[in-house]
């Protein structure tokens, strides 16, 4: 009986010294066991969800940790960071220039490892972030990104491959923390104003460099396509003396075409006429001819007026008439023909009379 009034004085007590923690969904929780019948004691490797969970202090403990990405801005300027005053990150380039780099690292705890940050960091985002995330992060990045030349680190190609580096190598050495680095973004950078003034005027002389060589390449573009665009021209100018010689030599052809046949048709008329001629002279050339040339020349003069003016030696004109001419010596033909006639018999008588008979000569 009186062994039973104490268990339960006991489990009263046990009652009213019970924790009870809430987790929310933006959390997580993990309970370490400080005393155990068992004697399994330390950080129970195990994640608490959304809800609430009991302990039993001072035996066990229970931590409830923000799960949410945190972001860590280590900046120049004063008050925009994480910290109240100037905390960029200064390094050293591979060729030995000082540089300074305002970056941002964004990270958070992984759930299903909480303890292990528990364990070894702390409880409390300030506290992770003071003693471990800060720290590891600026020794990893100065050293990765310190890889970089000072003409590299302008390069953002080159810049950027290097930051992926780093973040590699971050998550590497906060694996075993719990902890996961989800970005890391370098917002700025600044040499030292000697060498910044160096940098910004090599950077206009290569940007003008790159001016001069796209303006060159423009022309010389520009050029080609002049030329392309001549040549096109010439082409089509060539093209087209070609298709008009083409035309004229097909008018050439047919001109001298029409000229051949009109010569040949013209040289079988005047060897037809020639023919005809030859036959006529043949015919002219016959007993009939002068009858042929009579009559001809006198069919053309038929029914024509002909009248010839000659000029004589004082200068005077004076008109005769053709017919009248012709007439009157046709008319003196006639008369001609008549006294050769009548004359004959006349010869004859006086020719008798003149010669003395047979006898009066004896």
């Amino acid at each position: 009986m009186k062994r039973m009034a104490v268990l339960s004085l006991g489990f009263l007590m046990l009652l009213f010294a019970m924790g009870c923690a809430k987790v929310d969904t933006n959390e997580v929780g993990v309970k370490t066991t400080y005393f155990s019948f068992t004697g399994n004691t330390g950080v129970n490797e195990k994640a608490y969800g959304t809800g609430y969970h009991f302990y039993i202090p001072p035996f066990t403990d229970f931590s409830i940790l923000n799960k949410t990405e945190q972001k860590l801005e280590m900046t120049k300027k004063p008050g925009e960071g994480s910290r109240p005053h100037a905390d960029d990150l200064k390094l050293k380039t591979s060729d030995g220039n000082n540089l300074w780099v305002d970056i941002t690292v964004s990270w958070r705890v992984t759930p299903q490892n909480a303890w292990l940050t528990v364990q070894n960091v702390g409880e409390t985002v300030p506290e992770i972030e003071e003693t471990a995330v800060r720290p590891i992060a600026r020794g990893i990045l100065r050293y990765a990104l310190g890889k970089l030349s000072s003409e590299e680190f302008y390069d953002a190609g080159k810049r950027e491959n290097q930051v992926l580096k780093g973040k590699e190598l971050l998550n590497q050495a906060f694996a075993p923390l719990g902890i996961e680095i989800t970005g890391v973004l370098v917002n700025d950078y600044r040499f030292a104003s000697d060498y910044q003034k160096a940098i910004e005027d090599r950077k206009l002389y290569d940007q003008k460099a790159r001016e001069y060589m796209s303006l060159t390449a423009a022309a010389g573009e520009d050029v080609k396509r002049k030329v392309f665009d001549a040549s096109a021209e010439a082409n089509r100018i060539i093209e087209d003396a070609r298709g008009e010689m083409a035309q004229a030599k097909l008018k050439g052809d047919a001109l001298l075409y029409t000229g051949q046949k009109q010569a040949e048709a013209i040289l079988e008329q005047k060897k037809a006429t020639a023919v005809a001629l030859t036959y006529l002279n043949q015919a002219l050339a016959g007993n009939g001819g002068p009858n042929v040339v009579a009559k001809r020349l006198a069919d053309a003069l038929k029914g024509k007026k002909i009248s010839i003016v000659p000029m004589s030696d004082n200068g005077t004109l004076s008109m005769i008439d053709i017919n009248r001419f012709l007439e009157n010596m046709a008319a003196a033909t006639v008369i001609k023909k008549a006294n050769t006639a009548k004359a004959k018999p006349t010869v004859q008588t006086a020719t008798t009379l003149a010669t003395p008979p047979e006898d009066e000569k004896k």
